[in-house]
């Protein structure tokens, strides 16, 4: 068997894919992680991994919907190709948002800014279950379900392509992977008194992330334009 076909391989690729695109949304300040941030504070470092168990939880619905409830597998020979073209115009355009997003934090110098932009003064103190702030924060934020639709169903499609539904677990795990590792690494940080959301570091790795999404985004809509001829 070739190295390029070796399902060991494609199962790896699949859940590199899934973290690296879900560390690319996740990375983007966003009421979530203002929630996270404003937990942390008050619970200490183990709110991270809580409020993303709650997250996971709904989007684990989602995903079952997606692949139950529409029809994954007839969905995906009839519209394959617009599908991949869709998600990728979305993550060249998602790479723009990162690239803006180092672009503003070079403006902040604080730790105190920061949290002066992004936090929500009047939810954070309304909820005790750091479970229950991630599925609040998940169910009610305007980006979810547009996220999935664009970005998250073509990495459900190329999961089903390589492995069928093998293949959509791991691009699933590797997704539900970014988000626990981003979120405790927040709140971590913070718990420990330090702040990385200033400085080269942040700005390095927010680069190579859109670059990433740069080249999958190329890689879909290539893989769908291609589809149509």
């Amino acid at each position: 068997m070739e190295l390029i076909s070796s399902p060991f391989l494609l199962g790896a690729s699949l859940v590199g894919m899934g973290f690296l695109i879900g560390l690319s949304g996740a990375s983007i300040p966003g009421p979530m992680l203002a929630y996270v941030i404003s937990d942390t504070l008050k619970k200490g470092a183990l709110s991270g991994p809580l409020t993303v168990l709650g997250h996971i939880t709904v989007e684990f619905l989602l995903i079952i919907a997606l692949v139950l409830g529409l029809g994954l597998t007839s969905l995906f020979f009839q519209f394959k190709s617009l599908i991949y073209v869709i998600g990728g115009i979305a993550l060249m355009l998602m790479s723009l948002l990162v690239i803006k997003e180092v672009g503003r934090v070079k403006s902040r110098s604080t730790t105190k800014e920061i949290d002066k932009e992004m936090s929500m003064r009047g939810a954070k103190y309304a909820y005790n279950s750091s479970i229950f702030g991630g599925v609040l924060f998940t169910t009610f934020n305007p980006s979810f379900i547009p996220w999935w639709v664009t970005l998250g169903y073509p990495l459900l499609l190329q999961g089903f392509e390589w492995l069928a539904l093998t293949g959509i677990v791991l691009v699933t795990m590797g997704h539900f992977l970014s988000d626990l590792a981003w979120y405790s690494f927040i709140s971590y940080s913070f718990s420990r008194g330090k702040n990385f959301f200033v400085g080269k570091r942040y700005e390095l790795m927010m680069l190579v992330l859109a670059l990433f999404v740069i080249a999958f985004g190329v890689f879909f809509f290539i893989k769908g334009i291609t589809g149509f001829f």
